[in-house]
């Protein structure tokens, strides 16, 4: 006990009466020596009897009064300076905290050498949620909460680890070194105060950390709900600048802020093309249109940005006063702290992401983040290599790709179709169930994981990701082959249709890569066609080949002959030739067996074309085994007790731009490969000796290979180290990788050109459609089964696609205003929009749908 430091909680009040009895009440249960507490209440001159509430119930209080609201910053400043502890806790006063919660803070702020703050696990109102588990700043200062709105699992976020700054509503930090280093900047007010503040600590040489045992829960924004949101925003916005003026080096700081500050310029202008306040192509020099002298009426929110670079303008001397100061003292270089920051994370209210990127990439910001690992999300088209699923080509190439993300650092999250795990859901955890993606509903993964970078590995499904330009992150579109010629054999659209939607995936994309280069060339006019430059087409695309573990698994081939041909049955492919001409050897010789492993698609209904016929043949002949469709695993293990692989596919134009992956991981598995002539990815075979390259449809060449094996074993074993060497030279992800992640740690867009905007006509045609098309889906969902969260979610995307507007409350009432206040649409209207039209994420799905029968009028059971 006697060992414990005094720590005095300050907590900051304003017109806060409503919140001081939970406040207060969980205070007074906390688990800490009374010697070594000190309470205190410093109140901003509030007007509800706060003072005379807490001089009557909590005696033990210690009451500060500041004579005018002098914000958060000030406030606590103040009360940091009356302080008798050797720590201070801020603490927000529309939170209740934990009994360990300033136990839990005392620990993390002295776990190690160097740390003076920690900021505490802020939970919402029930402890359902989490608010704050962790620090995200990007590079233009505007800051977010790690975690925020995720469900609380006690299981998670539970290590000390260094984070730029501490919530200033639930922190604690050495009072010494907080008045040492100048506090909370006053002319902050609010917001912001607490990142600026950490970010000062790191610079002088401190830490700041995270402190998972000091628990706290928070109503959010209790005091600040009564100010305007646009009031709020140059806060936001002005000190912001602020802290980038003040804590960047010399060598940063005109890149940095130059890029921040045309980005908000930018924002400005899209912002108002995009409401309908402002038509940009009027003021070209080249422009027809003509321009009256009616002044142009900008929406308060924009006009926020404006007023707050300004204020910078005026306080400029203050700040740069400071800046000369902390810069004169500074202890830690930015390049040593960068890996603090996410980059481009969150990005600044009213910025659109392609404005964030494109600054960001012309002033070379990424370069000083470029150590920092990334968060990537990689959406794959199929099963993953999980244990106990089966898995095809396609999630092999996606999973090579992640795999390979990771082992340069960068935190990579996998997901997969949902549809493709109705089979294998006991097989896989909770978590990957939840991070499964389903059609028109990518963009809540999206939303849910916020990644840095996307990876889409299929064209076919880029359709599904939606983003909204404001959240928008870099897209990577990886191709595993054409997907033209399968699709004609699986009769899904015509080629008309199947063409216009691989041209718009393109458009989507800002990096492409596929498996081979010739696969490279193939897709150049495609780019050309979705509009990509030449320059774009050269820096924005890379072959990067099937890839697998640089692990090379044992091959340990048993005492018989044994061939192996393994996969997904598909009707573009044509072994028969090949299967049947090395069947009759065996057979001739009455030595040696072939597996046949493989099936139908674990999942989507598509035919198997000649396959079931040649098996059909092929099983009556006993050297032949058909084990079947098997886990990814069992396959790998049965591959690495055979001797050679048979891979050869009649020639057509999918298998010649083919880069197969069943291949790539026979040669990974040590088997040497009997393949076909034409494919780029014969030319590695026969320059590693690592197989035998023959035409596909000449019988009496694979018979004199198949001879061959038999009456040489020597050479199968050679062939087989050469096997395993071409896998782990040219097919090993963390050899392959290096083009997509130079991209993922220098992330840019494709420029596209502003949309223009909406006609008021438009949205009142749109706002007009919308309670038709929620009859339409209340028709639909009599019956549902409403339970099932996928088919809530899919009825819900197709609801927001059909109305069109917003994409939540704030945006959609801005959007909608003009409207109200002239009289075009009824505000009940509008009630019912944003009740239908909250919120996308997953873990609110439940509560919307409850929101969206009660607005539309279902029934409980539809």
């Amino acid at each position: 006990m006697s060992n414990l430091p005094s720590v005095t909680v300050i907590v900051l009040n304003y017109n806060g009466l409503r919140h001081l009895q939970d406040c207060f009440s969980s205070l007074l249960k906390l688990d800490y020596p009374k010697d070594k507490l000190e309470l205190m209440l410093v109140d901003n001159a509030s007007k509800d009897g706060s003072v005379g509430y807490v001089q009557a119930n909590y005696p033990q209080v210690r009451i500060v009064c500041n004579e005018d609201n002098l914000g958060f910053a000030t406030g606590n400043n103040r009360g940091a300076r009356e302080a008798t502890g050797d720590y201070i806790i801020f603490l927000n006063n529309d939170m209740w905290v934990d009994p360990q919660f300033v136990r839990g803070l005392v620990k993390a702020v002295e776990s190690e050498p160097g740390v003076v703050s920690a900021g505490a696990k802020i939970l919402n109102w029930d402890g359902t949620r989490i608010d704050f588990a962790g620090a995200i700043c990007s590079f233009a200062g505007h800051a977010a909460q790690v975690g925020f709105g995720q469900t609380y699992d006690p299981q998670e976020y539970n290590e000390i680890k260094p984070m730029l700054f501490a919530c200033g509503g639930a922190m604690i930090v050495d009072r010494q070194v907080f008045l040492n280093v100048g506090g909370f900047d006053d002319d902050y007010f609010i917001y912001f105060e607490d990142v600026d503040l950490g970010w000062r600590l790191w610079i002088l040489g401190y830490k700041v950390v995270f402190a998972p045992d000091a628990i706290t829960n928070h109503r959010h924004h209790g005091t600040m709900k009564s100010f305007s949101n646009y009031r709020q925003m140059v806060l936001y916005k002005r000190n912001a600048f602020y802290s980038m003026i003040k804590n960047y080096s010399d060598g940063n700081l005109g890149q940095v802020l130059s890029a921040a500050m045309l980005a908000t310029v930018g924002g400005v202008i899209e912002q108002a093309v995009a409401s309908g306040q402002l038509d940009k192509d009027a003021y070209h020099i080249k422009s027809t249109k003509s321009l009256d002298d009616s002044p142009i009426l900008l929406d308060k929110l924009n006009v926020s940005a404006l007023v707050a670079m300004q204020d910078v303008v005026e306080h400029l001397p203050q700040m740069m006063a400071k800046r000369s100061l902390l810069q004169q003292q500074r202890q830690r270089s930015d390049e040593e702290i960068a890996h603090l920051f996410r980059p481009l994370f969150p990005l600044p209210p009213q910025i659109t992401a392609q404005t964030s990127y494109t600054v960001a990439d012309a002033f070379k910001v990424q370069q000083l983040f470029a150590d920092n690992p990334r968060r990537v999300l990689v959406f794959s088209p199929d099963l993953l290599p999980y244990p106990g699923l089966p898995t095809v080509g396609s999630g092999l190439r996606a999973w090579g790709i992640g795999q390979g993300l990771l082992s340069c650092g960068h935190e990579v999250v996998f997901s997969m179709p949902r549809p493709s795990l109705k089979k294998f859901e006991k097989l896989v955890s909770a978590e990957t169930l939840q991070l499964a993606w389903e059609p028109y509903g990518m963009v809540d993964v999206v939303n849910t994981v916020q990644p840095d970078i996307v990876v889409v590995c299929s064209w076919g499904i880029m359709k599904d990701l939606h983003q909204h330009p404001m959240g928008r992150v870099p897209v990577i579109l990886d191709l595993h082959g054409s997907h033209m010629l399968e699709r004609e054999y699986q009769n899904l659209g015509d080629w008309h249709s199947n063409a216009q939607a691989k041209i718009t995936a393109f458009q989507e994309a800002d990096f492409l890569t596929c498996a081979g280069k010739t696969q490279l060339v193939y897709f150049q006019s495609w780019l050309q066609q979705a509009g990509w430059s030449e320059l774009e087409q050269r820096d924005r695309s890379a072959a990067i080949p099937i890839s697998l573990s640089p692990d090379l698994p044992k091959h340990c081939p048993q005492d018989e002959l044994t061939f192996v041909y393994g996969g997904v049955f598909l009707p573009w492919q044509d072994p028969s030739i090949g299967l049947s001409t090395l069947v009759q050897q065996l057979e001739r010789r009455n030595a040696g067996r072939l597996y046949l492993f493989g099936g139908k698609h674990p999942w989507i209904p598509i035919d198997t074309g000649i396959i079931d016929l040649l098996l059909e043949q092929l099983q009556k002949s006993p050297r032949v085994v058909i084990p079947g469709t098997v886990s990814h695993e069992d396959l790998i293990a049965k591959y690495t007790t055979a001797h050679v692989a048979i891979d050869l596919m009649k020639r057509n134009r999918e298998r010649e731009l083919a880069f197969t992956t069943r291949t790539v991981e026979y040669l990974w598995c040590g088997l040497p490969v009997i393949y076909n002539d034409y494919a780029e990815l014969s030319d590695y075979i026969r320059e590693y000796d690592a197989g035998w390259i023959v035409d596909p449809e000449d019988s009496e060449a694979i018979a004199a290979v198949i001879n061959e094996i038999f009456d040489h074993p020597e050479i199968v074993t050679q062939k087989s180290q050469n096997a395993q060497r071409l896998a782990r030279e040219q097919f090993n992800w963390e050899k392959t990788i290096a083009p997509i992640d130079k991209f993922v740690r220098h992330p840019s867009m494709r420029y596209r050109p502003l949309l223009h905007p909406p006609t008021v006509p438009v949205v009142i045609e749109k706002l007009l459609t919308a309670p038709v098309e929620i009859e339409k889906l209340q028709a639909r969902l009599r019956g549902m089964n409403s339970s099932k969260f996928w088919q809530l979610r899919q009825a819900w995307c197709q609801l927001k696609r059909k109305i069109g507007l917003g994409k939540n409350k704030v945006e959609l009432v801005e959007q909608l205003q003009p409207l109200i206040q002239s009289n075009q649409v009824e505000l009940e209207t509008l009630r019912n929009l944003i009740a239908a039209m909250e919120s996308s994420k997953f873990w609110k799905l439940r509560k919307a749908w409850f929101r969206l029968k009660r607005t539309v009028g279902l029934g409980q059971n539809e």
